[in-house]
């Protein structure tokens, strides 16, 4: 009888301190702070093949509070929708082919400004791209 009650506060004890570290989550992670990357955007490719070559690139909300869509990237037409990772001022574009084009890089928010490096490549080489977008 007394090993019973001592297994059931055991498993009590268990749960309550299991439960308060489940339930321990960083605010911080749950921010959504892709307001300041949400809108439209002037892309200018300063450094690629295709440099120097301006166009209109869209960054919109995905379902994940972490992620943007990069609409029109690499001057594909806004169809043509990359996904970002935003952690704070900074972007990762994850590697990703879409439509055939495999796309990958990173960059900065820095005084309204998007400091983009990325890669391109379509089979026949990378392209690799620093880019400047201003809203």
């Amino acid at each position: 009888m007394q090993l019973s009650k001592s297994i059931k506060w055991f498993n009590l004890l268990a749960s309550v301190l299991l439960l308060g570290l489940v339930s321990c989550v960083d605010e911080a992670d749950l921010l959504d702070n892709r307001d300041q990357w949400i809108g439209s955007w002037t892309c200018s490719e300063i450094e690629g093949d295709f440099a120097p070559q301006t166009y209109p690139v869209e960054i919109v909300e995905r379902v994940i509070i972490t992620e943007v869509g990069i609409k029109g990237l690499y001057n594909q037409g806004f169809n043509f929708t990359v996904i970002g990772e935003i952690n704070g001022t900074s972007i990762v574009i994850p590697t990703q082919v879409i439509d055939g084009l495999q796309i990958a890089g990173s960059g900065d928010l820095i005084n309204e400004e998007i400091i983009l490096y990325f890669n391109a490549d379509d089979g026949s080489g990378t392209d690799q791209v620093k880019a400047s977008m201003l809203r």
